[in-house]
Formats: C-alpha cells, structure tokens, sequence
C-alpha cells in the first residue's frame, strides 16, 4: 500500500531475496511495532513484528516474480503500511503490458500470501494440528490452529501468519486505491469504458473504503476505520482532481 519509493536512510536493510533487491526502510519496524502494542509481551510484540515483515515480502515477492516475468527488473521497498515492488528496467515490456497482464500482476501479490498460508494450513492438517475456520466481519476470514503445536510462542508465530496473509490478503482485494483490488478494479473499468472508467473506479473506491471504515468502527476497530476513512478521503481528493483536470 506504498504510493512512491521512500528515500534511502543511513539505517535502511538491505539484501536479496530470488535475485531481487529489498529494501527495508526503519519507518517500516516503527509502524508494524506501534500497530502491535496490543500483543501481551514483548516476545509476542516481536513475533508480531516477524509475522508482519514475512507476509509484506512475500506478497511484493508475488509481485515481483510476475514483474519479471513480463520482462521487467523489479525491485522491493518495505515501508509503512506496506511496502512495494517497483517495475524497473525492461526491454520493450511497456508495450507488452496489457490490461490483462497488470491484473495478473495486481493479484500476484494477494496470491502469494495465499499460496504461503495454503503451506501453513496443509502442514497444520498434515501434523494433525488441524485448523479452525471462522467467518467475521469486518476482517472477513480467519483460519487459526486448532491445538498448539511446537510451543505456545510457535502457535503463536503460526497464527499471525495466517491472519497477515488471510485476513489482511482478502482486505487488500477489496476495490480501493492504491490497494491491489483497486488496480484490478480501475483496469477492469478501462476495458468496459475507456472514457469514463478512471472515474467509475474512484467512485467504487471511494464507496468501499467507506464502507469498510464504517464497519470498522461499528465493529470497534479503530485502525480499520481510520485507515479505511483515510483511503475513502483520498479517493475522493482524487476523483474531484482527475474531474477539475478531465477534458469534457
């Protein structure tokens, strides 16, 4: 849910993961701590943390993988909220990215943290921990262990997994800018109405983030309804610019 790469600090990490260069920017450990200062211990608090950094990179690794697949070099910036997988360099590839190969590109990110709690849930159910299935709002689905396994702190690492690759994964299918599901949505409007689907698609995401914050404070999440308030406001600046902007 990164806009624009960060600029580079004197404390960023950086390495390599499948050949693509990460970047981890310090503001990013900041906020995904801050998020977790409800966990009831400080080893809690790091697993959180841990949890949090492995769901972001593999999802920008999804990302990326599909990148380089249409012939660009990407790289991967982890910062804030979120992080993001920058196109690079490549060899004619603007040409050859289609509606169709962003939405694949879109969704790889999701999928990839999908494919990763399918892994986790498969060796639950293997090891004959099983796993516990619950549907709620306004996260959507929430799939934990059944029993504990290795450990109260490694049920504990399992379970974050799954709700950063689950729960927060469906949310960021939903149809808001700049969230995946909003690029998915804005190209899938732009084949059906060339002229007007920018605008349609803000409207929708303006509508959904709404809707989302909404529920999150009716449910008692403040985070969700401030963040969700916050997508829903930018939507909206951003549909009132592309229509003061638009050639009628």
């Amino acid at each position: 849910m990164l806009l624009g790469e960060p600029p580079s600090t004197q404390a960023d990490l950086n390495f390599r993961v499948l050949g693509f260069p990460v970047r981890v920017h310090p503001f990013f450990w900041i906020v995904v701590a801050l998020l977790g200062m409800n966990m009831p211990d400080a080893r809690a608090l790091v697993l959180w943390v841990a949890a949090v950094f492995l769901g972001v990179l593999v999802h920008e690794l999804g990302h990326a993988v599909v990148m380089r697949w249409n012939g660009f070099y990407p790289s991967i910036t982890l910062y804030g909220l979120g992080g993001l997988a920058s196109y690079g360099p490549g060899a004619n590839a603007e040409r050859s990215l289609t509606p169709w190969r962003q939405i694949g590109i879109s969704l790889a990110g999701p999928g990839a943290g999908f494919l990763l709690a399918a892994v986790v849930c498969a060796g639950l159910v293997l090891s004959g921990t099983g796993l516990v299935v619950s549907w709620g709002l306004p996260l959507g689905l929430n799939v934990s262990p059944a029993a504990q396994i290795g450990g109260p702190l490694f049920t504990l690492f399992i379970d974050l997994i799954l709700f950063v690759t689950v729960a927060y994964g469906i949310l960021n299918l939903m149809p808001i800018y700049p969230l995946d599901g909003g690029q998915v949505a804005r190209e899938l409007f732009l084949m059906a109405m060339p002229r007007d689907g920018i605008r349609h698609s803000l409207i929708l995401s303006m509508i959904a983030a709404g809707g989302i914050a909404v529920l999150g404070l009716t449910r008692g999440s403040f985070f969700l309804g401030i963040l969700f308030g916050y997508l829903a406001l930018g939507s909206y600046n951003t549909l009132q610019r592309y229509q003061s902007h638009r050639p009628w």
